[in-house]
């Protein structure tokens, strides 16, 4: 499976960790263009909820200021002067949704996230369902 993995300590018989694959995004050196990539980490299953809760709570802020972009993209123009009015026009693209703009960033980091979350829960249900069958398997018949 893609973007999860469970490692087993041979002498335990029991898996210690997950690995999975957190996305990310970022912009090549020169800043012209966007790419996605993957960072591979590995978490004690014991930890996946606490990791799992303050990616939540990172996603729950990441929407939260959408919001309050949103407000600055409303924003009138202080002025009724040709550079008030360029500004005003700067303010909203920069808070904006093209690339490069607050809201379009925002948004990438949120799929991100999302995705990242996604990747832990995969890992963490395989993790369970290893080790419910290994409990199985080593079950007293009768």
């Amino acid at each position: 499976m893609r973007g999860e993995r469970i490692v087993f300590d041979a002498a335990a018989g029991a898996a210690k960790r997950i690995d999975f694959v957190a996305e990310t995004v970022a912009r090549d050196a020169a800043g012209l263009a966007t790419r996605a990539t993957q960072t591979q980490f590995t978490v004690a299953p014991d930890q996946a909820q606490k990791l799992l809760d303050g990616l939540t709570e990172a996603l729950r802020q990441l929407r939260a200021a959408t919001r309050e972009a949103d407000d600055i993209r409303r924003t009138g123009s202080p002025g009724k002067d040709v550079y008030s009015g360029f500004a005003t026009m700067a303010i909203h693209r920069t808070a904006g949704e093209e690339e490069g703009g607050y809201q379009w960033a925002n948004a990438k980091a949120q799929e991100a996230l999302e995705k990242t979350i996604r990747n832990i829960n995969d890992a963490l249900a395989q993790y369970r369902q290893t080790e419910s069958a290994v409990t199985d398997a080593f079950k007293p018949e009768g």
